[in-house]
């Protein structure tokens, strides 16, 4: 049978074309080494290329972005602990000035060295890494806090991605890294035996504990507890005359030796022996689920005055009895403090035994003032204030320098912990982007002796191709193309 010239000539055509691209594919092929050029050479292949890639260039973004975590981050570990060491050194000046300061040209010449501590301090919390300052949260380029140590930065942090689903805080906001959790009353008073002169309560609320101590004229509290208050006071430690008298200071009456009494006994005791005056007395129930005495003097204004010979029943009436009764009946998580201020006037101050702990203060009645918390740098302040003016430190100072150290230790510790964290993904980002290059370059780039292989076997077949239409049609020419 014979085929017609046109179908061969077709065939021929449509051989010729395919093999051409073929050897033409492998030719580019191993010149470049190189499986993909074009969208066409193999869709799937392609598709997974592209992909590959964004995979490569977004992981390629997270460790950039840890790297800039982990520069910062280690410097701010270098940084808070240069503060951490600073404060320390000013604790052990603040208990010398304390306990072997007497004179005030002494306490004046340390208050040049809190002075230059305090510099130094502010100096480290300004600090920058490059354009960014590493204590002003999300605004970067604003100087965290000011000559008088107001924060002026923001309250937001700044995060950065690490992975697909983790940000980082690399930095914080200065408010929170140099906060405290030492609370301080704006009202001041003239000594600490000086009277409110005002009634109400102080609410204390923290961690779902609530401790509530009224204060003013006419309130008395035994300042302390007991577990069980069917046992005699003496079990406790409490004993002595209660000693009811008059706006005269004339002795009314007195229960002798109360100590011999139960507390459920004292309050019968001294609601028969008193309140024919309007003196009642109860139980208190406080939040560790231990007890105490109040009693109450019911006239407005209250007339009567109560004495304890031991000084244990204590009227709430001023900062110093205040302080001893909340101290004597609160679970002891929380601790007031008699502060005396650079001017020499007195106020009050709460601070929970843990760095951590949040308070939330709140006056029913007539209130005392207002509560706030000062930074650390403002608290360090305050104590070179005091000795410039030639005061001693109190025990409340000593608290609150020793606060702000176990503060900064504690943010070092944060930030330790966020800085552990980044530097873990180290090694998984870098494993993870071996495995991306990897399906990368066997997505493609070529094995090169099989391109060869296959470029052989190609041009093999098109020469045979030309000898079969040679052969055929007798066109000898096409066996030298």
């Amino acid at each position: 049978m014979k085929v017609p010239d046109s179908l061969l000539y077709t065939i021929f055509q449509q051989q010729d074309e395919k093999l051409r691209e073929s050897i033409a594919r492998k030719t580019m092929e191993i010149s470049t080494g190189k499986r993909v050029h074009n969208l066409s050479d193999d869709p799937v292949a392609t598709f997974n290329i592209l992909s590959l890639r964004k995979d490569i260039s977004q992981l390629s973004q997270f460790s950039k972005n840890r790297l800039f975590s982990d520069v910062n981050l280690s410097y701010i570990d270098f940084t808070l602990n240069k503060v951490s060491d600073k404060i320390k050194a000013l604790y052990t000046k603040a208990v010398q000035a304390k306990n072997e300061l007497h004179t005030k040209d002494a306490l004046i010449a340390m208050s040049a060295e809190f002075d230059e501590a305090l510099g130094f301090l502010l100096d480290r919390a300004n600090e920058k890494v490059g354009e960014n300052y590493i204590f002003s949260g999300s605004a970067l380029t604003t100087r965290p806090f000011s000559a008088n140590f107001t924060y002026q930065g923001s309250q937001e942090p700044f995060n950065v991605q690490i992975d697909e689903s983790n940000f980082t805080e690399v930095f914080s906001p200065g408010s929170r890294v140099f906060s405290t959790n030492v609370y301080q009353l704006d009202a001041f008073f003239t000594t600490p035996t000086t009277p409110f002169g005002v009634s109400g309560t102080l609410n204390v609320n923290y961690n779902s504990t609530t401790v509530s101590l009224d204060y003013g004229r006419g309130v008395w509290y035994l300042a302390g507890k007991v577990s069980d208050p069917n046992e005699p006071l003496t079990n406790y430690g409490f004993d002595g005359d209660l000693i009811l008298y008059d706006s005269g200071m004339n002795e009314l009456a007195r229960i002798s030796n109360y100590g011999q009494y139960s507390l459920n006994d004292l309050i019968t005791q001294i609601n028969t022996s008193f309140g024919s005056e309007n003196i009642s007395a109860s139980l208190v129930t406080n939040p560790d689920g231990t007890y105490t005495l109040r009693i109450a003097d019911g006239d407005s204004p209250a007339d009567n005055f109560i004495a304890d010979t031991s000084g244990n029943v204590l009227e709430s009436n001023n900062l110093e009895n205040f302080v001893s009764i909340f101290n004597g009946i609160s679970p002891g998580d929380v601790n007031a403090f008699v502060h005396q201020a650079p001017s020499g006037m007195y106020t009050l101050r709460l601070a929970p035994e843990d760095v951590s702990t949040t308070l939330n203060l709140s006056f029913t009645g007539s209130g005392l003032g207002s509560f706030f918390a000062p930074n650390i740098f403002q608290l360090i302040n305050e104590v070179k204030e005091k000795l410039a003016n030639g005061l001693n430190p109190d025990d409340s100072d000593l608290m609150a320098v020793q606060r702000s150290y176990d503060k900064v230790v504690s943010e070092r510790s944060r930030f330790g912990s966020i800085l552990s964290q980044v530097k873990d993904q180290q090694p998984v980002q870098e494993n993870r982007m071996d495995v991306l290059k990897k399906q990368k370059s066997d997505n493609e780039e070529v094995e090169l002796s099989e391109s060869i292989m296959e470029y052989t076997r190609y041009r093999t077949a098109y020469e045979a191709l030309m000898r079969i239409v040679a052969d055929t049609k007798d066109m000898t020419i096409l066996r030298y193309i």
